[in-house]
């Protein structure tokens, strides 16, 4: 999907670039990720850093195949 060749370009899980994603719809959108694990959760916090660009943004957003 594109999410995990976003992933893959930036070195970070599917998960961190989803989040990052969501953290640019709009001020307004909050993920709340669930996690158990420490990794999961220093993953999570990640994403607050992740930068991505608009292509990468573009392609996130596209529809998936039907």
């Amino acid at each position: 999907t594109a999410f995990h060749r976003v992933a893959a370009a930036h070195g970070v899980s599917p998960q961190q670039v989803a989040l990052a994603w969501l953290l640019t719809r709009s001020p307004a959108v909050i993920p709340v990720p669930g996690a158990s694990r420490p990794a999961s959760i220093l993953d999570s916090v990640g994403a607050t850093e992740l930068e991505l660009s608009e292509a990468e943004r573009n392609r996130l957003d596209a529809p998936l195949p039907g």
